[in-house]
């Protein structure tokens, strides 16, 4: 979100809540276990070969698709579509959490090095068609190993 106002806008527009009413609730029930609080978040099953590779491709394209821009326009937090071209906004925050969750995926052998090459060059391509019309665009899947943006 590009500033303060639209930061706190955008923040609290969904919590249309009585506070008091809501704090009255959560001081009846048992306090939460420090333990429960520690818990690494692991996976309860494993997820589809499907699912895994429609989550790496939201990923990658996220990931290139603000990368792009701020390498070649200087552009540090832009509006992004996703894969359905829903303009997402996206900053350093969202290429951080993106980067570690296939980091996570290909440490622990959900997906392989090639997979993940094979995607990024594959949403390369989705990322130069959604940026067609943008003049000061330089396409990255023409030759990925020379493009500073995708490297």
């Amino acid at each position: 979100v590009p500033s303060p106002a639209a930061a706190a806008l955008h923040s609290i527009h969904y919590h249309r809540v009585d506070v008091p009413s809501r704090q009255m609730q959560i001081s009846t029930r048992p306090p939460a276990r420090i333990e429960t609080l520690l818990e690494p978040p692991f996976l309860k099953s494993m997820p589809s070969k499907e699912e895994i590779i429609h989550e790496v491709k939201e990923n990658a394209q996220s990931i290139l698709g603000y990368v792009v821009r701020w390498v070649d326009l200087g552009v540090g937090c832009s509006k992004v579509p996703d894969l359905s071209n829903v303009g997402l906004m996206e900053d350093r925050a969202t290429l951080r959490i993106s980067s570690q969750l296939m980091a996570n995926w290909l440490h622990h052998g959900l997906i392989t090095k090639e997979e993940l090459e094979a995607t990024f060059k594959e949403m390369a391509k989705v990322v130069d068609q959604q940026n067609v019309r943008d003049k000061a665009y330089t396409p990255m899947s023409q030759d990925p190993s020379s493009n500073i943006a995708f490297q």
